[in-house]
């Protein structure tokens, strides 16, 4: 019966521990501009990187026939932010293009700095953009 109740115990203590330590949220801040309606999102999806990364601006124009965006992002922390960011373009029907090229950058923002991250779309058919923000350490 003791050999029961240490097992029973020794199965909720691992529960417990998965729980706490499998929680890892690996949702970030997102950017969805439209091209042709001229219209911005931001979505952050992140408790953790809402409370330490901040968009400020986000520009679009063209150049040689290709769409381009600039997103100016700050850090409201007051210590290095190291970070991984993508920029996806998408048709009109809203189909990715050419995903396989697009992979995450890293970006290293210093206490309080301020970036703008820039993408040129790679096709005219381009017309809207998601840049998509996510902390390093919960990506690894």
């Amino acid at each position: 019966m003791k050999r029961m109740t240490t097992l029973a115990g020794a199965v909720l203590l691992t529960a417990a521990l998965v729980t706490l330590t499998g929680c890892v949220e690996t949702a970030g801040t997102s950017v969805t501009t439209d091209h042709m309606a001229g219209t911005s999102l931001v979505l952050e999806d992140s408790t953790r990187l809402r409370d330490q990364l901040q968009v400020l601006k986000v520009n679009y124009d063209e150049v040689n026939g290709l769409k381009r965006v600039h997103i100016t992002l700050q850090s409201a922390r007051h210590r290095r932010l190291r970070l991984n960011y993508r920029i996806a373009w998408f048709d009109i029907n809203g189909m990715e293009i050419d995903p396989a090229t697009k992979t995450y950058r890293n970006l290293i923002l210093e206490g309080r700095d301020t970036v703008t991250v820039t993408g040129v779309a790679n096709s005219p058919a381009c017309v809207t953009s998601k840049l998509r923000v996510r902390d390093l350490e919960a990506a690894d």
